[in-house]
């Protein structure tokens, strides 16, 4: 199924010579459709500020006006229906950023530097207003030249970037054999935000480059990882700063990145001279450091061991401690901690944690609840007993617990659930509906691809009712008839009106908005969507990562 256009959200008026925000100008419908009116009386002059084509000021059935591209207009990457809201909001920041005084101002000091070095011809040098057109698409770059028989563009980031943006840019550019040079501004090398790791791996040098502005010829300052050996031979890192001219740059033709330092190659000879000098004493040291690290991890080990069973016999369970002797352990010494705890050895027949939930009270819940959440102890949620029931269907069949499940833990640990589950669950709840919308959300993180998102689940979890209702055409998880679909839509858009766009997209794409409007006799429905886009109330992008690996179907 084809994507909609998504709105864009600022536009350049040429006449005027302003940029102007769709969340400022549309804001008041009165404000609005006098805007629409300039557009056609031609007062205003819009133009995409990515890709330069006419837009227009657009409206749909709810009087919801917006910029859109014209009909029959080439590519341009904010008409990717396949970008999510939260992606297409950082477009639109990302080009607004562009006007700023402080961009305008970097890009006219590269210009004017370039203008006055070696090498460079001058007639190739374009400021924001060359369009590199290959194979139906174009980009404009901050700053184009050529450098004796090389091509160069500068694009300057003062704002984050979303890899899908910074993507787009280099594989565009080393696709036709163009030279691509980020230029940050103000960044912490040891803080570094998404954007700047994302610039950075995009080739092994690691090189961080901003213009030297306090000097009158063009010079990049460039921060560069250098690895070194200790005295005590071990291999390290730390960043180092030089001012450097063009001339000094090296270009990689295969990925079309410049540098000034090959990190990967420095650090792959220091890797190999450590190793000549190492293997001499290396092994004897390995063998007594095996022994000494053993030792320690079966003292840390037993002392642990024992500190769970003291916390598991008192009243109070508390086991904040436990879990934090744990945590200080390293990779070796929890492979040697389970070993010696062997939780999935023991009793073959009756695996350790079915054992604690068959036998565990209330009172005893923290205890399952600590296995279950300190994810080091290694066991397998998804092993049977020798009678083939699950640790789910344990926790179903013990009375003390069945009130009080503790399952959130399991599907943490990438439980899977089974047709018996389910069997049995349904046999326990005997029609109880609030069990069932349980069920439901045990469902959905079955579903999941990626379970560090199961507590993101458990807290919109009515929002998951409300898709899953769209795709099924049947209303799960509320309390509504099966034809009271206007009630059910009115809800959706009264109740979570701050997750709006990805409730639509839900309802457009699984076809359910077709089926809404005609049985929307008195109108209420619609009448809220109108509402809905007159206020145009702020969007949350918390659910963006559940709704992509739920429903990856709706980014197709």
């Amino acid at each position: 199924m084809a994507r909609f256009e998504r709105s864009i959200k600022i536009a350049f008026d040429k006449l005027s010579g302003e940029i102007l925000k769709a969340d400022e100008v549309f804001e008041k419908p009165k404000d609005a459709f006098a805007v629409r009116r300039q557009f056609h009386k031609n007062d205003v002059e819009l133009y995409c500020c990515e890709c330069e084509q006419k837009l227009n000021v657009s409206t749909s059935k709810y009087d919801r006006l917006h910029f859109k591209h014209q009909i029959g207009s080439d590519y341009c990457i904010l008409k990717d229906g396949n970008l999510t809201p939260e992606q297409i909001e950082q477009f639109n920041n990302i080009l607004y950023s562009k006007e700023s005084p402080r961009h305008k101002e970097l890009k006219q000091k590269i210009a004017d530097r370039l203008y006055k070095t070696e090498g460079i011809i001058t007639s190739s040098i374009a400021v924001d207003n060359k369009f590199i057109i290959k194979d139906g698409e174009k980009r404009r770059p901050d700053v184009y030249c050529k450098f004796h028989d090389k091509e160069i563009v500068f694009e300057i980031q003062l704002s984050d970037l979303s890899l899908r943006y910074i993507l787009s840019r280099y594989e565009f550019y080393k696709k036709h054999e163009i030279y691509l040079v980020w230029i940050l501004d103000n960044f912490d090398l040891h803080n570094q935000r998404q954007l700047e790791r994302d610039i950075k791996y995009l080739s092994h040098y690691e090189n961080f480059f901003k213009l030297d502005e306090g000097l009158e010829e063009f010079k990049l300052e460039c921060d560069y990882k250098y690895p070194f050996l200790t005295d005590d031979n071990d291999l390290r890192t730390k960043w180092l700063k030089r001012s450097i001219s063009l001339k000094e740059l090296n270009f990689d033709k295969e990925c079309y990145q410049v540098y000034y330092f090959n990190f990967a190659l420095k650090k792959e000879k220091e890797e190999e001279y450590q190793k000549r000098v190492s293997d001499a004493i290396k092994k004897e040291k390995i063998e007594e450091e095996k022994k000494n690290r053993s030792r320690r991890a079966d003292f840390k080990s037993q002392q642990i061991i024992q500190e769970i069973k003291t916390l598991k016999n008192r009243e109070s369970q508390n086991f904040d401690l436990a879990f934090e002797l744990i945590s200080e352990l390293d990779n070796y010494e929890i492979a040697r901690f389970n070993e010696i705890l062997d939780l999935e050895g023991r009793n073959k027949g009756e695996p350790a944690l079915h054992q604690w939930i068959s036998n565990a009270t209330n009172d005893g819940l923290a205890f399952i609840r600590f296995l279950l959440n300190c994810t080091p102890i290694g066991f397998d949620v998804n092993e049977t007993d020798q009678n083939g029931f699950t640790a789910f269907q344990k926790i179903i069949l013990n009375n003390e617990l069945h009130k009080t499940l503790p399952v959130k833990g399991l599907f943490q640990r990438n439980y899977q659930l089974t047709k018996e589950d389910e069997q049995i669950y349904r046999q326990w709840v005997n029609d109880n509906t609030e069990c069932t919308n349980d069920w439901i959300i045990y469902t959905f993180c079955n579903r999941l691809k990626n379970r560090h998102l199961i507590d993101a689940v458990f807290r919109h979890y009515a929002l998951l009712y409300i898709i899953e209702s769209a795709k099924c055409r049947e209303i799960i998880g509320f309390n509504y008839k099966k034809t009271e679909w206007i009630a059910f839509a009115n809800n959706a858009i009264q109740h979570h009106q701050e997750h709006w766009e990805y409730i639509e997209i839900a309802f457009r794409h699984y076809g359910l908005w077709e089926v809404l409007i005609p049985l929307d006799k008195k109108g209420t429905f619609q009448k809220k969507v109108e509402k809905f886009y007159s206020l145009m109330p702020s969007q949350l992008f918390d659910f963006d990562s559940v709704f992509t690996d739920l429903y990856p179907e709706l980014m197709d």
